[in-house]
């Protein structure tokens, strides 16, 4: 599709493309005023626009190549130059200034600014003595701000606005049009004329503004165009590199645009941006039905309005939800409070329906956690909600909040309970299996009133094809369906600060139930160590009775005994002796928890020679070798405690042992914090299956009983003794054979031996 809208080039625009059209480069101005692009070095004039003659009576051709001080005079005999070079000449605008080589020698206003390495300077009549000055326009200007400072919210500062900017420019309507979510726009305050048709609450489609315009309304406050039936005039000669004109305020501006304009029965038009923390909030849109200069200071007065309501406008906007945040406020600290009292919190959520549904304006809330699901209020049936529950894990998943005012548009599957749940609002509270509290809010047919169709930006005539956005901008009514009231930020925010609580409230409780157990953990252990201790003082003496009787028996009248009474009172002896190396192991594990440790500094290299020492007959048998790679370093630990750790090790390590040349390392890391020690051998290993018990009191693995007996407590002692270390131990046993112990002493601090 093409429409024709003819410039100094007279090219055709394909609106397939307008979102992508270049208008910050367009070639050409609007021809109120000239331009002349400078060269900053010499300040010559190296590119000029066509109608230059009418402001400087002279024509590119003489002015081309020349040092602009040498062209024009400015006023009271000011250094052109000086503001010329200046690193921002833009601070200054407007120069007054005036041709020094006659022409029609009328004063000017040049406005200038820096534009890459270009200095681009942009001259326009300057407004006669008859017309408003700067003091009067900053007069009115400070009025106007008066009024939208002391406005009580931020509609009435729109329409205050509306009205100054108005009075200002004499423009018959000035509109707020505030963009939504997805850029399309709605007039939100308007002044006007009373014989033109008001266009106040009609809304337009993003289309209307594609993004590259609404990324220049960004970087320039301010555009006008004094009279939209205009001819564009090229700029000479033609540049390698197209003049960046974002900061023009002469700038051509997209014939799309000014065929919308046109369709309006636009004679002029002004836009001033309304920019709230760096993002594009709206405009402040002036149209008149004729042409309509305005002097530079009318519009600068109308850019500091524009300016000053950006900067009130979050401010307005949070006086007006002061009022409704204190009241959800008041309503989560409710719904915190019953919470609270209640140890399920499925529980407390659902006590505090009331406040919940409140909190949100919501006609119904669900709660899911796991495959228990709690309905409050109007909610849609137990089957759809399980439905509705799946897909909030699968899309939602751990999203903090996630809300949307039509869910069967994102999920065409989930339309069937829009009745109940078109709008969604979803907050997740994080555990091994989330919970979710979702407000639901029922679909709401609402007709929405747009400024002509926005569905036919283009449309056609006997003359072919012609651009929109559209021919008429009568009231457009539009039904939507499948939409809920919309949620609204402060509700939005409400929801978050609840989730909030609620995660604070659960981690506060997890904690308290964590000190609680282990509190109580600690003092079972505590009671099985006293318990262990006492069992194992108070059941040694007996044992050992009983075992000394059978062998006193057995010598005394063991003769006189069949060979079946002798085997019974031998195997009594038997059991007697295995059932007291099980309460020593047991006296000797409560022991370590309970007797005081002699820490002090210790050569962990003396302490391996003593525990070779004790082991020599052991190693002499099995034929094995203990071996320190390098000396042990010293430690601070209790020396006995930690030889009964490496003797133990390395027990283990020559006990289960195939190896014709059992060998035991033992050996350090000291680069690591704190240092890990090792002891490795090159037996029989672990088998992978069996690894976690190795530290469980009285566990023997499958391999033990092919290596001798045991009463499977000499790791867990080795454990408790490490861990009064403040230190941690663990084993690694790969496939091929072998086992590697590492340990280390958190307050055992590395020193030279």
């Amino acid at each position: 599709m093409m429409q024709e809208h003819r410039g100094g080039r007279g090219q055709r625009v394909d609106l397939t493309n307008c979102a992508a059209e270049p208008i910050h480069i367009p070639g050409r101005i609007q021809p109120h005023g000239a331009l002349l692009a400078l060269s900053p070095g010499d300040l010559a004039v190296r590119h000029v626009s066509l109608n230059v003659g009418a402001l400087l009576g002279s024509g590119p051709e003489a002015l081309l190549g020349r040092a602009l001080p040498e062209l024009l005079a400015q006023a009271g005999g000011g250094d052109l130059e000086s503001v010329l070079r200046s690193p921002d000449p833009s601070a200054m605008n407007p120069l007054k200034v005036r041709p020094r080589d006659g022409g029609a020698g009328a004063w000017l206003d040049a406005i200038v600014h820096r534009a890459g390495e270009r200095l681009i300077v942009e001259l326009e009549p300057a407004a006669s003595p008859g017309d408003v000055s700067l003091s009067s326009v900053y007069r009115v200007s400070h009025a106007a701000i008066e009024r939208i400072q002391s406005a009580d919210g931020l509609f009435e500062a729109c329409d205050v606005t509306a009205e100054e900017i108005k009075r200002l420019t004499g423009y018959d309507r000035v509109m707020i049009y505030r963009f939504d979510r997805d850029w399309n726009g709605e007039v939100i305050a308007e002044a006007r004329e009373a014989d033109i048709e008001p266009y106040l609450g009609l809304r337009y489609p993003a289309s209307d503004i594609p993004p590259q315009a609404r990324e220049l309304y960004l970087r320039n406050w301010l555009r006008i165009i004094p009279d939209v039936g205009y001819q564009p005039s090229d700029i000479v000669p033609q540049p390698d590199a197209p003049i960046d004109m974002s900061f023009s305020v002469l700038r051509s501006v997209s014939p799309m645009h000014i065929q919308y304009l046109k369709n309006m029965g636009v004679g002029a038009s002004m836009s001033v941006s309304l920019i709230r923390e760096g993002v594009l909030w709206g405009l402040i849109a002036c149209h008149h039905r004729s042409a309509r200069p305005l002097s530079f200071e009318i519009r600068q007065g109308c850019e500091l309005c524009g300016r000053f309501l950006s900067i009130q406008l979050a401010a307005k906007e949070k006086l007006e939800d002061r009022g409704r945040k204190q009241e959800l406020k008041a309503l989560s600290d409710e719904v915190v409070a019953t919470v609270s009292r209640q140890e399920d919190l499925m529980v407390g959520l659902a006590e505090s329906a009331g406040a919940l549904m409140k909190l949100a304006e919501a006609s119904g809330v669900a709660l899911f956690h796991g495959d228990a699901v709690t309905a409050l209020g109007l909610s849609p049936a137990p089957e759809e909600l399980r439905r509705l529950h799946a897909w909030i894990r699968r899309h939602v998943a751990d999203q903090p909040v996630f809300h949307t005012e039509s869910l069967a548009r994102i999920e065409p599957a989930l339309a069937g309970i829009k009745d109940a749940a078109s709008g969604v609002l979803c907050i997740s509270i994080p555990e091994p299996d989330p919970w979710y509290v979702v407000w639901l809010r029922p679909e709401v047919i609402q007709t929405v009133s747009w400024g002509g169709n926005p569905e036919k930006p283009v449309e056609s005539s006997a003359e072919g094809t012609v651009l929109g956005p559209r021919r008429s901008f009568a009231l457009w009514k539009q039904i939507v369906e499948l939409t809920a009231v919309a949620w609204r930020p402060a509700e939005i925010e409400a929801v978050e600060l609840l989730r909030r609580a609620l995660i604070e409230l659960d981690l506060t409780r997890q904690v308290v139930r964590e000190r609680s157990a282990r509190a109580a953990a600690e003092r079972s252990n505590a009671e099985l160590d006293q318990f262990g201790y006492i069992v194992a003082h108070d059941l040694k003496e007996p044992l050992r009775g009983i075992k000394s009787f059978s062998t006193f028996v057995m010598e005394d009248d063991g003769a006189a005994l069949s060979s079946e009474s002798q085997g019974h009172l031998r195997r009594i002896g038997d059991l007697a002796g295995s059932t007291m190396e099980l309460i020593n192991s047991l006296y000797e594990y409560s022991r370590v928890s309970r007797v005081d440790f002699a820490f002090g500094e210790v050569d962990l290299g003396e302490v391996l020679a003593d525990v070779e020492r004790r082991l020599a007959g052991t190693l002499r048998q099995r034929g094995a070798v203990i071996r320190a790679p390098r000396r042990l370093p010293r430690v601070f630990c209790d020396r006995i405690r930690i030889g009964e750790v490496l003797a133990n090790l390395i027990s283990n390590g020559i006990k289960y042992n195939v190896s014709p040349d059992p060998c035991v390392e033992v050996g350090f890391d000291e680069t690591s914090i704190p240092t890990i020690f090792h002891v490795r051998d090159n037996g029989v290993g672990i088998p992978a299956d069996e690894r976690h018990r190795l530290f469980t009191m009285f566990e023997r693995l499958s391999t033990a009983a092919q290596y001798g007996e045991g009463t499977g407590s000499g790791l867990a002692i080795t454990q408790r003794i490490v861990e009064r270390h403040k230190g941690r131990i663990w084993a690694e046993s790969p496939p091929g054979g072998g086992t590697t112990f590492y340990f280390t002493l958190a307050e055992a601090p590395l020193t030279e031996p």
